[in-house]
């Protein structure tokens, strides 16, 4: 908190960690944190902190925690909002602020929430009365892109003339409830375990990438339909939510990307040498500068390998400095994930051959 904020809250001297990295999986986490350890490295030492160690369940829930944030949308806009709230004919059937119809519920009460969540779960519960009620009146069903529920919801806030205009706030969303409520709603019986897809259903980790909240809400809402019509013809319930429930799905939806580590190991052979990892640590036994990986603990899982790269960069970098054939590593897009699958199989490898050692 010193060098980084959340929100604009903390320090000013490294990026906000709520702005960056959105959309990046475990490991494009670790290689962008990666990166920027030289620079960081010299800030500390220039201000005389000593550089902080982790442990691998430590790495995991801070860098858990970065792409967590990015989880929460900043509030739409209400002057879009009001566009969208004519455009998309909402206020045919709705009133806000004493404007509208009444064919369906004012929208008042959801003045209460900054997020968008619980007005689009209750779009999702009452979809099939307000497309039929749309049908009747040649009204198309609307559809969402962008951040456009999150400025549907800024205007509500804005336009409503509810009294009680204290913000309440939520539970937070938790992701792990939300891979519960995905099997008992019915979602793993077209989307498969993990959201990975089946014949009836598309893959979940590719339709959600790189979206926040409000974006995927957009989207469960723009295939609601489709979704209600091919999940009565295999004879599964459509799924109604409460309380925030929909909010811990939409959570277990945006985890996908995290815990993304299918890599090509034959890439990451590549980058072992390309990156100039082969000069300082052996793959054969032969000495090196650095251990032989493939007889080390730390890159049996991927978050042990970026806390041993993370703890050792300090001595990694004042060992480059010195030398002129080796420059300090960064990796881009999926390279970190590669380069971890390929010490896997190495230590896969390594292991198999006989009895053998480990050390970090």
């Amino acid at each position: 908190m010193g060098c980084h904020s959340i929100w604009g809250n903390g320090g000013t001297l490294g990026p906000d960690f709520a702005t960056v990295g959105a959309g990046a999986s475990l490991q494009q986490l670790a290689g962008m944190f990666w990166n920027h350890t030289p620079r960081m490295i010299e800030t500390v030492r220039a201000r005389g902190i000593e550089w902080p160690t982790f442990t691998e369940a430590e790495m995991a829930d801070i860098i858990s925690y970065v792409y967590y944030v990015k989880l929460f949308d900043e509030p739409g806009d209400p002057e879009l909002g009001a566009r969208w709230f004519l455009e998309k004919r909402c206020i045919v059937c709705h009133e806000v602020g004493g404007s509208g119809g009444d064919i369906g519920p004012a929208l008042d009460r959801y003045a209460r929430y900054l997020a968008p969540i619980l007005l689009a779960q209750g779009m999702w519960n009452h979809g099939q009365k307000m497309r039929e009620a749309q049908s009747e009146r040649g009204i198309p069903t609307p559809t969402f892109v962008g951040r456009e529920v999150a400025d549907l919801q800024a205007y509500i806030r804005r336009a409503s003339l509810l009294r009680d205009r204290n913000v309440e706030l939520l539970p937070p969303p938790d992701p792990n409830r939300g891979r519960s409520l995905f099997s008992t709603k019915g979602c793993v019986r077209c989307h498969g375990q993990g959201g990975r897809g089946t014949p009836f259903g598309p893959n979940l980790l590719m339709a959600t990438q790189r979206l926040g909240v409000a974006e995927i809400a957009g989207q469960l809402w723009n295939h609601s339909a489709q979704m209600e019509q091919a999940m009565q013809a295999r004879g599964v319930t459509f799924p109604q939510f409460e309380d925030t429930e929909m909010a811990d799905v939409i959570a277990f939806l945006y985890y996908l990307r995290f815990y993304d580590t299918e890599g090509d190991a034959r890439k990451g052979q590549v980058l072992f040498a390309e990156k100039g990892c082969a000069k300082c640590h052996a793959r054969d036994g032969t000495p090196r500068l650095g251990p032989d990986l493939s007889m080390s603990q730390a890159v049996l899982t991927p978050m042990g390998l970026a806390t041993a790269m993370w703890d050792h960069a300090p001595a990694m970098y004042d060992l480059i400095r010195v030398r002129d054939d080796v420059e300090w590593p960064r990796f881009e897009g999926d390279e970190m994930r590669d380069l971890s699958v390929y010490l896997r199989s190495r230590a896969a490898a390594a292991r198999s051959s006989g009895p053998g050692r480990t050390n970090r």
